[in-house]
């Protein structure tokens, strides 16, 4: 069964996660199906994705700690895949440790009333150093509250600093992203992408995203065509064929 669904209509894409048995816990698998979640988001007509969660208690716990993911990076919308097109984050319940760093990373985020957001990491001892970016995204002694004492903020809290846009009624928070979406993806889809980029390239990057900008080329080499073709070439003695892919 799928860990993720992706539906489309009117050129927005709603991504769900959907491992509601352990309240979307991200381990290996539900990270490989976000992060191909975005890659067909990237490639497709869609201009807006709405990041979701399928129940209400939970948006996600954070990595499961019975299954640590090897590369939870490659989840996050605009680090494990490069997008130039806007993400909206819809929340609900808890968003906990890794699941904090998805909406972090996503460019805008309609949250339930209901959302709490934490970050207990330095309570479990252990960090993947993606939060980081939060700095950028918050007022600094704020931030700083929210990642060393590591209780949580609540969606009016949020509100109130600017990391979240509206506070949705229980229950309509996906509804009300999705309204958001569809204004956007009215607008002039080159405009979008411009502005999402020049954002972006004024933001101050965390260190984790610079390694990812680095990781995303690279994997790009390591999994390619011509990597495949050049050992084969040379074991067999002979001038590689590369296409480039």
């Amino acid at each position: 069964m799928s860990l993720v669904r992706y539906e489309s209509t009117g050129h927005v894409a709603t991504i769900t996660m959907a491992r509601s048995d352990k309240h979307n816990a991200l381990n290996n698998a539900l990270c490989t199906e976000l992060r191909d979640a975005w890659l067909r988001f990237r490639d497709s007509d869609d201009r807006v994705a709405v990041l979701a969660s399928s129940e209400e208690k939970y948006f996600s716990v954070g990595a499961d700690v019975g299954d640590l993911p090897v590369n939870m990076w490659h989840a996050v919308p605009g680090l494990g895949v490069d997008l130039d097109k806007p993400v909206i984050a819809a929340t609900s319940g808890w968003v906990v440790g890794g699941a904090f760093v998805l909406v972090q990373m996503a460019d805008l985020c309609v949250a339930s009333e209901t959302t709490r957001f934490i970050y207990p990491e330095g309570k479990i001892g252990t960090t993947a150093g993606g939060v980081s970016s939060v700095m950028a995204r918050m007022p600094h002694k704020i931030a700083m509250e929210f990642l060393l004492v590591g209780e949580e903020m609540s969606a009016e809290r949020a509100f109130q600093i600017g990391f979240v846009n509206k506070v949705a009624p229980q229950g309509r928070h996906v509804a009300m992203a999705q309204e958001m979406a569809t204004k956007i993806a009215g607008n002039a889809p080159l405009v979008v992408r411009a502005l999402k980029k020049l954002a972006r390239e004024a933001m101050p990057k965390g260190p984790l995203e610079t390694v990812a900008d680095v990781r995303r080329l690279l994997d790009e080499v390591r999994d390619s065509e011509d990597l495949k073709e050049g050992v084969k070439a040379f074991v067999e003695k002979r001038t590689p064929r590369f296409t480039g892919k």
